[in-house]
């Protein structure tokens, strides 16, 4: 009915108004054989840090117990900031910064190069027997102060992931409620549909897609460049981009496969819009299908964000909006269309 196209649109409108307005640890063990040692200096501020000390080195110190001893050194303290300049005169990186760990005569930094490194890293030295602590001055009162982590509880964790990025993630629980309002909505066909895109138009459709694609062009450059992204007020675009979720099996960055969906339906709708023919209901079909997929997909990243990553990206949830839009306006062509090709097919009867 008309009434649900105008109740999901005024839910937009509310979860955008709302988003308006909402716009140191260690572990220590005894030296002995066949221990790695290590150091990670960090900043209570920095959230690249915060994805290793939460979701990088914890999954480590279960695997390895009491082979693995990493330090956590805060760099804001006295003692902790000496021995970061300590460490910086001596190993002399290519880029200041951290997070930064320690290991041997290793050093990684940020939080991308840790993760792919370290593990490697950990099994070599293990493999040679261990390896002591680095030779800086005043690593011993460092080390032998450090307190053990205490394990945190699953509430406790999404507690601190949550407050992490406190605006920027209830901007982004604001728009999964909106988009998990939109799949309820075209989860199946509705008389106020098809009335609704008449409304919107063409070119307002083409205007979502091309919006869609900006950001997610924009994203494709940040991360296959490993450039920073410019954020704005709100969230943290790079701690995004730079945790393990930015790539889908480990290779093929996120933001292209939004490139390559919303270039697939810019297509098929510019073709069942502008050049129509024999084809358009398939094409219609096809733009439903790939929109639908888009936005589920799309959900599942921006619940990522707030509770799994702790950070979160504008420009992924301009994206995720825009598409969630794209495909409530493509629901009542799309089902109208489905059921068309199923008929020519033979599979639904009139």
């Amino acid at each position: 009915m008309r009434r649900s196209g105008k109740w999901i649109l005024t839910l937009w409108v509310f979860c955008l108004l709302v988003a308006g307005v909402a716009v140191p640890q260690a572990v220590t063990a005894a030296p002995g054989d066949n221990v790695v040692h290590g150091i990670l200096f960090y900043s209570p501020t920095c959230p690249h840090c915060h994805e290793v000390m939460t979701n990088v080195l914890p999954l480590l110190r279960e695997q390895y117990g009491e082979k693995l001893v990493i330090v956590e050194v805060d760099t804001w303290t006295a003692e902790g900031g000496a021995l970061w300049q300590a460490a910086v005169t001596r190993y002399n990186p290519s880029v200041v910064g951290v997070p930064t760990l320690v290991i041997g005569d290793k050093v990684l930094i940020g939080s991308r190069e840790i993760p792919q490194m370290l593990p490697g890293y950990i099994d070599a030295y293990l493999a040679e027997g261990g390896v002591p602590w680095p030779n800086l001055p005043g690593i011993e009162a460092v080390a032998g102060d450090a307190a053990p982590v205490v394990p945190l509880t699953f509430w406790e964790q999404l507690q601190e992931r949550y407050t992490r990025d406190f605006v920027g993630n209830v901007l982004s629980t604001v728009v999964l409620v909106g988009l998990l309002a939109t799949i309820a909505a075209i989860a199946r066909p509705s008389d106020w549909q098809l009335p609704v895109s008449k409304r919107f138009g063409a070119w307002g459709m083409l205007a979502l897609i091309t919006i869609g694609l900006i950001a997610a062009g924009y994203l494709s450059y940040i991360e296959t460049t490993g450039s920073e992204a410019v954020c704005g007020p709100v969230g943290d675009c790079n701690a995004v981009q730079q945790s393990e979720y930015a790539l889908l099996f480990g290779f093929l960055p996120m933001a292209v496969l939004g490139v390559i969906g919303y270039v697939g339906i810019l297509v098929v709708y510019v073709y069942a819009t502008f050049v129509a023919g024999a084809g358009k209901p398939l094409a219609l079909a096809l733009g439903f299908l790939m929109s639908a997929f888009g936005l589920v997909f799309s959900t599942y990243l921006t619940f990522l964000e707030p509770f799994v990553i702790g950070a979160t990206c504008a420009w992924c949830l301009t994206s995720a909006v825009c598409m969630a839009l794209i495909a409530l306006l493509s629901a009542g062509p799309g089902w109208a269309a489905l059921k068309r090709v199923g008929h020519d097919l033979g599979l639904v009867k009139t």
